[in-house]
């Protein structure tokens, strides 16, 4: 609760901050961090002088701090800032620095006529202001209607933090009365438990009582020099040793904590507990000799660790004796941690790391009254211990049976008496609940009065009751039960057999697991079944074609798996919604249901795929039920919104026989007897065969990607290159190639990349590529920083699915930036099948990368629709000619001529032409005639890895 109310008076510490120093007629109090601007002189030469005439070259800086804490430091901090009276009286106000620990302030106003005032608060209050002795705080005036700057000069030798608060003088008078009174009250309660502590020392002669006075005058001395009390009365003596003071006595105090976690521990030995205490005991005598050894700042540092140190041992302390020890013992470990943590939270406090607020400011007081209140209690308890009469016997034992009911009534597992033939004897609160009762009266008036009546199986209290006449005692047996409105219940019951002299009991107890059950209910549900039609999912599915692998079936029937793709249900999906596409997804799955009979299994595998096990059946009738199937989705009609869809459905069908081993297999088969359903017009039963092409072909494709994922995820792909070269020899610039990719196997051979493309186009899998291809080339360069500043153009190819892929652009962008590739070296190269697929988005793709500064090149023209639209339409920047075309150049004029159309209509458009599959000087030399403008194949370059570019590189410059 402590910490609750100090977080909830912190945070409102820390947001009621004022806006400005503003003085109108409800004013009271500022903090001046949000209005005030600072800086550090770090050379401890500036002036007021200096800084007032020249404020505009000084780099003030915004302060936006509710409480200054600028930690250890050997500079000065000079403040300023403004006050405004908008009042039409005259102002008494108080600037309250509000630390004790503050070296040197200097204070000054400059008024709207020119004067200025200082104020010279002094070092460790030796000065003339006799207010600031006892307050650290200063007073002055500010006329009606006047604004006034002010300067305040602040340095500390220890840690410098001051929350700068002005406030109203007779609030700020009121306030620290109120404070002073807060302490004073502490004090005198202090005072008190000193005298009461002599007095039971003077009985009880136990030492420890020595120790607790010397402690509590320690912390009282610590609190008075904090307020100022030592300066108010004029002791001079603090004011020159301020600094050794408060040193030896922090670590008498700590001292003091030290000796009395050792005094506890004795209670319980640990030997790493007696290691502990011994370190922080050695450590506060170093604390209060570093006054002497060391610098104030050093033993600031030191009594810090010491703190820290006490309260790590606090809270273990705490832990370890919160569970192990009495109640006495527990009461003190806790409260001695409270006065641990308070002492560290007003220290928190003054050091400015957290807000101030009258909680955090009486804390450490109210703590330290806390724990000698219970020293206090405790010795008198102790003076009192051999006066006290025990109690009666009877009085115990009554105390402990009325407990003990009590405990029974109230427990929040279920407890009852029975007798051996099922009477109810007792039972509590929550066995009655249980059982839909109120209590053990409401039970007697319904008459249920025997525990059998609410097994929910007859037998099994009998079978329990036999094996508690054998062991005595059983445990965690489980059982179902109906209550009286007949609602089933779940549970663990234990028994033990209770043998009294006149009488056989059983006493048992029930834990409630009926949500648990149920949760486990419906988790096996989701494991088992499709959250959507409630048909059995892809996994429980598996399970069960398993079960049909190894069933032996007669020469007559075999176990046949159907594989089902619903035709134009994306279409529903797109223009619908999905959630019309779940609702037409139920309808399905009655409409499939009402072909199957109660032997079937009908399974959803997700989306729109399904799969049907007929077990021990006539493939004939298998074939029949798969085209039955087909006709009945074939003649299902759906309409939404007025609009009619007609579906239909790809069926795939696998024998089970003794070559398929698993279901794996099983499953990839049936698909690709679908995926040929497909292939073949949509809509129609496919049966699977080995000697199928379009099958093979399928299943070939399937185990690339496979492959392909593999390959990814082990990073076994590489990039090749092959240069591109401009015919003109004017042309002069850096190096210029196209990026390739290529596949190296687990045996270390590179595959081309014609045994893996196509498969991965049909599968969406080239996407994944291509951003592997886009980042490690971008890798590449940012590592080879010579490379790309010779570089002229690379060209990168990307498929279709990358340039409709909205997260694709987003991927591409962030790479090159993360990089740092510069965007007009890349030029991406799109087919002419590719960029009219979805035209829209290409256009989109292509318009936000020419904007960036990346090149395109329309790749393979000619060999799709040779439209010449696309070219005047697509933002290309060149244009690369089919080598179809290319390499019969010199022998057909069909394709000279249709090459030389396809330079001039990209000239015209004012393109540069890329000639591929150029294989020798003749094709060059033709081509170089007809005015292309580059050239790429084997003559002039076969491909070869990014890698080796390098090497080559090298070779190059040497």
């Amino acid at each position: 609760m402590s910490l609750l109310f100090f977080i909830t008076f912190s945070l409102h510490a820390t947001f009621a901050q004022a806006e400005g120093v503003v003085i109108d007629s409800d004013f009271k109090v500022a903090r001046l961090g949000t209005s005030t601007k600072y800086f550090e002189d770090k050379t401890n030469s500036y002036t007021f002088d200096y800084l007032s005439q020249r404020q505009s070259a000084i780099p003030w800086v915004k302060a936006n701090q509710t409480h200054f804490n600028f930690g250890f430091s050997d500079s000065t901090f000079w403040f300023k800032g403004e006050i405004v009276n908008k009042t039409n009286l005259d102002k008494y106000l108080i600037i309250d620095f509000g630390d004790s620990l503050l070296d040197q302030i200097d204070l000054y106003f400059m008024h709207e006529n020119g004067q200025s005032v200082v104020k010279r608060l002094g070092t460790r209050r030796l000065d003339e202001d006799n207010m600031s002795k006892l307050t650290f705080a200063t007073g002055f005036k500010i006329e009606a209607g006047e604004r006034v700057s002010y300067f305040i000069r602040i340095k500390a030798s220890a840690f410098l933090q001051t929350p700068l608060r002005i406030w109203n003088a007779n609030d700020f008078i009121d306030e620290q009365s109120q404070h002073k009174l807060m302490v004073g009250m502490f004090t005198g309660l202090f005072l008190m438990m000193i005298c009461y502590l002599i007095f039971l020392y003077i009985h009880l002669h136990d030492a420890r009582l020595i120790q607790y006075v010397v402690f509590i005058m320690c912390y009282l001395s610590v609190i008075w020099i904090l307020e100022g009390f030592g300066f108010v009365y004029n002791v001079s003596f603090i004011a020159h040793y301020y600094d050794s003071i408060i040193v030896i006595l922090m670590g008498v105090i700590g001292l003091n904590l030290s000796l009395f976690a050792r005094q506890l521990l004795k209670l319980r030995y640990r030997s790493w507990f007696s290691l502990s205490t011994k370190i922080l005991i050695f450590f506060s005598t170093v604390v209060i000799s570093s006054s002497v050894l060391f610098s104030f700042k050093t033993s600031i540092i030191l009594m810090s660790i010491l703190a820290l140190g006490i309260t790590l041992l606090s809270i273990v302390c705490g832990l370890f004796f919160i569970r192990n020890e009495s109640k006495d013992v527990r009461f003190y470990v806790l409260s001695l941690v409270y006065f641990i943590l308070g002492i560290d939270i007003h220290i928190l406090t003054r050091f400015g790391l957290l807000g101030q607020n009258e909680f955090t400011d009486y804390i450490s007081e109210l703590s330290a009254l806390i724990v000698l209140v219970y020293l206090c209690w405790n010795f008198a308890k102790q003076m009192a211990h051999d006066r006290v009469v025990k109690k009666d016997v009877e009085k115990q034992m009554t105390s402990a049976n009325e407990r003990y009911y009590s405990v029974f009534q109230n427990a929040a597992e279920g407890m009852f008496t029975t007798s051996l033939e099922g009477s109810i004897l007792a039972i509590n609160k929550s066995m009655c609940r249980l059982l839909g009762f109120i209590n053990l009266e409401d039970m007697q008036k319904s008459g249920n009065l025997t525990a059998d009546e609410f097994y929910a199986d007859p037998d099994l209290r009998e079978k329990i009751i036999k094996r508690l006449r054998v062991e005595g005692e059983i445990n965690s047996i489980e059982m179902s039960g109906y209550d009286r409105y007949g609602e089933i219940f779940h549970g663990e019951i234990n028994m033990r057999l209770n043998i009294q002299p006149d009488i056989t009991v059983i006493d048992g107890s029930f834990v409630n697991t009926t949500k648990r059950k149920q949760h486990e209910i419906k988790l096996a549900s989701i494991a088992k079944y499709d959250q959507l039609t409630g048909l059995v999912n892809r996994t429980h599915f598996e399970k069960l074609v398993g079960v049909s692998l190894e069933s032996k079936c007669s020469v007559l029937e075999d176990n046949i798996l159907l594989y089902l793709d619903l035709d134009q249900f994306k279409l529903v999906n797109d223009i619908c919604g999905h959630d019309i596409g779940d609702s037409l997804l139920k309808k399905i799955t009655v409409v499939l249901k009402s072909f199957l009979d109660e032997n079937a299994i009908l399974a959803r595998f997700g989306g729109d795929e399904f799969g049907i096990l007929l077990n021990k059946t006539n493939f004939d009738s298998a074939l029949e039920t798969a085209d039955t199937i087909r006709c009945g989705i074939e003649n299902f009609r759906f309409t939404h919104n007025s609009r009619h869809f007609v579906l239909g459905v790809s069926i795939g069908i696998v024998i089970l026989d003794e070559s398929i081993e698993n279901f794996s297999q099983a499953l990839s088969l049936a698909d690709t007897a679908c995926f040929t359903a497909k292939e073949q017009g949509r809509n129609r039963v496919h049966v699977y065969s080995k000697s199928n092409d379009v099958m093979l072909g399928h299943q070939r494709e399937m185990r690339w990607i496979g492959v392909l994922r593999e390959a990814l995820d082990a990073d076994r792909f590489e990039l090749a290159f092959q240069t591109i070269k401009p015919l003109s020899s004017a042309v002069d610039e850096g190096y210029r190639y196209e990026i390739l990719l290529r596949l190296r196997d687990e045996q270390g051979v590179l595959q081309s990349p014609s045994e893996f493309i196509a498969a991965a186009e049909n599968y969406n899998f080239m996407s994944q590529l291509d951003r592997w291809v886009v980042k490690t080339y971008c890798q590449w360069l940012s590592s080879n920083p010579k490379h790309l500043a010779n570089l002229s153009s690379a060209s990168i190819n990307l498929c279709g699915q990358s340039l409709v892929d909205r997260s694709m652009h987003t991927y591409i962008e962030k790479t090159i930036s993360a990089y740092g590739i510069p965007p007009e070296k890349l030029c991406f190269e799109i087919t002419e099948s590719q960029a009219i697929m979805d035209f829209e988005r290409t256009i989109l793709f292509m318009n936000k990368f020419k904007d960036l500064g990346c090149r395109f090149s329309l790749d393979d023209f000619g060999s799709g629709f040779s439209s010449y639209s696309y070219i005047k339409r697509l933002p290309i920047d060149q244009l690369k000619i089919d080598g179809s075309f290319v390499k019969n150049i010199e022998t057909d004029h069909v394709d000279y001529t249709m090459v030389k159309s396809f330079n001039e209509i990209a000239k015209a458009v004012n393109i540069k032409t890329v000639a591929e599959y150029v294989e020798n000087e003749n094709i060059k030399n033709i081509l170089s005639g007809i005015g292309i403008d580059y050239v790429q194949g084997y003559l002039i370059a076969k491909p070869a890895l990014l890698v080796d570019l390098v090497d080559i590189e090298h070779l190059d410059s040497a």
